[in-house]
């Protein structure tokens, strides 16, 4: 057999090291926030039964108190921070309260479904910042919550007398939304402690009834004892209550809206770096799905 001359033998190249996952930019993170919204707008299966259920419940508890407020005496009409009636007053407490089921209850039992059916692993092992995995997992609830909180403003004026004659309805939203923007800091902090913890749906329960005591829901917070009045003035839960009653009676609503605004700055980058840990703490201990 005649050998080859004139020809060398090259060597195969050696393929690229692998290198670190690519970091995604803020406009792909807001896609992955988009992408998340609308996953769970489509699961069509979530919008039916369960909120027409919702809804009644509402309704009946609106006119629950409605009776209530025809029997009991009602305080002075300063402590009512500008409401009409009491009705008025806690008419708005169980609007927001949807906001706060939404940034406690309904916010970690989506979570925690997500974690044991292996969902949320999955998501994490995306290369999607935790930032955009949080906002974009607690949009849904959020955004129902809100669109919830309009119907009831709707049917109060319309059906139960809420007196709106002098409401400052761009108010009304403003203070509304921002409320949400800051009470979903306090939920994506609470998911994290779910994540990473368990028991999320216990302490989503014992959260929104310390927040409905202590934020003024059915009563005015000038009769909490001792310092509680002073000490509550910094929850955005109350902050909220205080401005949207403020923006139904007329007053000044502006101060509340500024002031969410600055919590949801604070909160918001705080919480989902929490979540973020609450899933590399979940990783390591091999959590992240959970039975």
């Amino acid at each position: 057999m005649t050998p080859l001359t004139g020809s060398r033998l090259h060597p195969r190249p050696a393929p690229p090291a692998a290198g670190p996952a690519p970091r995604l930019g803020p406009a792909a993170g807001g896609r992955a926030v988009l992408a998340l919204a609308r996953r769970d707008l489509g699961e069509r299966q979530l919008i039916r039964l369960p909120l027409l259920l919702d809804l009644v419940f509402g309704v009946v508890n609106l006119l629950v108190f409605l009776f209530i407020s025809r029997v009991l005496t009602p305080p002075e009409a300063h402590r009512l921070l500008g409401a009409t009636t009491y009705f008025d007053f806690v008419a708005v407490g169980i609007t927001f309260m949807l906001v706060l089921q939404a940034a406690s209850t309904q916010l970690t039992s989506r979570v925690t479904r997500e974690q044991r059916g292996g969902t949320l692993e999955l998501l994490a092992a995306q290369p999607v910042p935790a930032s955009a995995l949080a906002v974009g997992t607690a949009a849904y609830p959020f955004l129902l919550a809100l669109l919830r909180a309009g119907f009831y403003l709707v049917l109060l004026h319309a059906l139960f007398g809420l007196h709106t004659a002098r409401a400052d309805w761009w108010g009304v939203v403003t203070v509304l939304v921002a409320g949400s923007a800051a009470m979903m800091g306090i939920g994506i902090g609470l998911t994290a402690f779910a994540v990473a913890v368990g028991y999320g749906e216990s302490a989503a329960r014992l959260l929104i009834v310390g927040l409905s005591f202590l934020s003024g829901t059915y009563f005015p917070v000038a009769a909490l004892p001792g310092v509680l009045p002073t000490l509550t003035a910094v929850l955005p839960s109350r902050i909220a209550l205080d401005g949207l009653r403020a923006a139904l009676s007329g007053g000044a609503w502006a101060a509340s809206a500024l002031t969410l605004l600055a919590a949801t700055v604070l909160l918001l980058p705080l919480s989902t770096w929490v979540f973020g840990r609450a899933l590399r703490i979940a990783a390591a201990r091999g959590t992240l799905t959970r039975d």
